[in-house]
């Protein structure tokens, strides 16, 4: 529950740990307004690297828009970290927080931005005095390189807010998503993020691991009847998950909006699959796993989830050999 108490905290300088697509979207356009903003590395490697690279490179409406900023990797991070925008891999989350555990103010406000459901929690367990909060982004951006992303399309993003909020939690969730509003970027806070996050996991359980198996872009898969026809069997066993968790009202039109973020991201090329060529590990645990996970505690048969969850690991495995 974010407090009134906070002000300080949304005045302080914005950290942001992982400086891939998302976070660097957040951070370049960050830059550009003139916003106090820190970068949170992986290591001392990975922040020489950054300098020696110039920093952020983001291509957005045929401009490219360079940002330098402050960058920190765990063992030189120093003033006590406020707020925190966590736009890590949810497999990194944890591990990423707990490099800088001692730097995190009680209070903090931590902010995740990232794909996947069920990391919310074991953080809060972490940091049972900080104040999590989770959003979600429609936001297209990919990497093109080592610190060269592209803006490939503008979307909306959302913070929770929950339904009994007073006034002043009101007041404060509003000046934390004004303050996080890098033009072009626009953050609004939202009365149902739950509803937001979960429709976001369904189309992600659906696109990103087809994409990624069939390495194809978004829009290929609407393409193709014999993947259509495993799209349709997908959604199905997530309407049958979410029936089961009472909220179906939530997925009313899910095959077409499926049908819908395929057709509008027809030319992207999903973050799994981007993953998947480059040998990396996956988001698949915090998406499919986290729906499968759910589906055994209620006894709902989800094959074809299942199916998908061991093929992105398998093809995981295979390429970090």
């Amino acid at each position: 529950m974010l407090k009134a108490t906070l002000q300080p905290a949304l005045a302080s300088p914005l950290y942001i740990l992982g400086a891939g697509a998302i976070g660097s979207l957040w951070a370049t356009y960050g830059y550009q307004a003139g916003a106090n903003i820190r970068l949170v590395l992986r290591n001392q490697v990975t922040a020489n690297n950054y300098h020696q690279h110039g920093g952020t490179h983001l291509i957005s409406a045929g401009q490219t828009l360079i940002s330098l900023l402050a960058a920190d990797c765990p063992q030189s991070v120093t003033a006590p970290i406020h707020k925190l925008l966590i736009t890590t891999k949810t497999q990194h989350t944890l591990s990423a927080l707990n490099a800088i555990k001692q730097h995190i103010d009680e209070h903090a406000i931590l902010l995740l931005l990232q794909n996947g459901l069920g990391i919310a929690e074991q953080i809060q367990r972490e940091f049972p005095h900080a104040n999590v909060l989770q959003g979600s982004t429609t936001e297209g951006c990919y990497r093109q390189s080592d610190f060269e992303y592209v803006h490939a399309g503008h979307g909306h993003t959302f913070i929770g807010a929950s339904a009994n909020s007073d006034k002043h939690e009101q007041a404060a969730r509003a000046q934390l998503a004004e303050s996080l509003s890098f033009p072009p970027l626009k953050v609004d806070i939202c009365d149902n993020i739950d509803a937001v996050l979960w429709r976001k996991l369904a189309v992600n359980c659906v696109v990103n691991p087809l994409t990624a198996i069939h390495r194809c872009r978004n829009g290929e898969l609407l393409t193709r009847p014999e993947i259509l026809a495993q799209m349709h069997e997908i959604i199905d066993e997530i309407l049958r998950v979410s029936a089961a968790l009472g909220r179906s009202h939530w997925l009313d039109d899910l095959h077409e909006h499926v049908a819908n973020v395929a057709t509008t991201t027809a030319a992207n090329r999903s973050s799994m699959l981007q993953d998947i060529s480059a040998g990396r590990d996956t988001e698949i645990d915090a998406i499919n796993g986290y729906l499968c996970k759910l589906a055994d505690q209620h006894n709902i048969k989800v094959p074809l989830n299942k199916q998908l969850l061991a093929e992105i690991k398998r093809l995981s495995s295979a390429g970090q050999v």
